[in-house]
């Protein structure tokens, strides 16, 4: 058992669920109860039914290039990557590739109950989808008034709300929102680069980044307060739940919170030190038990303590 600054009990176990092979590497995974899908390079997409107990390797149609991000709703999946590529399931199955609309890497995307989808990437790169991503439309973004000098940031994680409102984090520690995808407001700027983010009920939004940059907001993302979580590490992914349990993975590092970010505890594990965890996904069986994972470098999946 870890503990916090306070003197807190935090359990901080980890076990390593799969491993492939030094190539491998894993960018992004999501749930919805107990099925999940994970993604990486070479066109890697694995897939689970059983709450991330167990992984099979799923057939993709395109193996050049990396799948950088996953998302998954209503049985349906979502999956973007290099050179601008979208793929679309009906049925997280049966892929096809949407049209293309931009040569941009897209790092994260993000998808609602009505279909409504966000992709967003390398130099400011915002794509628009109301039909579970099988057609795009690029967004215009007057950079000129959210950054120095009209800098197009890179884009690294965004949500996407049922409501449509999407909300997206990126360099120059930016946190912006739309609500039509016409008209972004920059919530936060800094210095730092913000990979992660989290946005769950209540209010609640957390953004994890470089040098264990961790911020959080307790009312929606209208004000912002940056945690000190013990590490200088990069912090590439961030899972949050409403009772407050904050976790955020990335290069040789995941730490703990159990007070909504207000205290920190490092996960001790020589498979956490010797390796790097791009991303973070919780699922959650029909009796309410939840299996927390982190995925990244060798194509491991390990399974950390909730």
């Amino acid at each position: 058992m870890a503990q916090t600054d306070a003197g807190t009990p935090v359990p901080a176990g980890v076990q390593q669920i799969r491993h492939g092979t030094a190539h491998d590497a894993l960018y992004d995974v999501a749930f919805e109860g107990e099925r999940g899908i994970a993604v990486g390079a070479f066109g890697t997409v694995l897939v689970t039914a059983d709450g991330g107990a167990t992984w099979l390797a799923q057939p993709f149609p395109m193996k050049r290039l990396a799948l950088m991000s996953v998302a998954m709703r209503g049985g349906k999946c979502i999956a973007v990557g290099q050179t601008g590529v979208v793929y679309a399931a009906a049925d997280c199955r049966n892929w096809k590739a949407a049209p293309p609309i931009t040569k941009s890497r897209l790092l994260s995307v993000g998808v609602n109950r009505q279909g409504v989808a966000y992709a967003v990437g390398a130099f400011g790169t915002i794509l628009k989808s109301t039909d579970w991503g099988n057609s795009w439309t690029a967004q215009t973004v007057d950079w000129s008034s959210i950054t120095q000098d009209g800098a197009e940031p890179h884009l690294y994680d965004i949500h996407v709300a049922d409501d449509g409102t999407a909300t997206v984090v990126g360099e120059f520690e930016l946190v912006m929102r739309t609500t039509d995808g016409k008209q972004w407001k920059a919530l936060h700027k800094g210095e730092r680069s913000l990979f992660g983010l989290a946005v769950v009920e209540g209010g609640k939004v957390y953004a994890s980044g470089q040098s264990g940059a961790l911020l959080t907001s307790a009312d929606g993302g209208a004000t912002w307060e940056s945690r000190k979580t013990g590490t200088g590490a990069i912090l590439t992914g961030v899972y949050a739940t409403a009772q407050g349990d904050v976790l955020a993975s990335g290069i040789n590092a995941v730490v703990v919170s159990r007070n909504g970010g207000s205290t920190w505890a490092a996960v001790d594990s020589k498979l956490v030190r010797n390796a790097w965890y791009q991303a973070l996904g919780a699922s959650k069986s029909a009796g309410g038990k939840q299996r927390l994972v982190a995925v990244g470098a060798g194509g491991s999946i390990l399974e950390v303590d909730l």
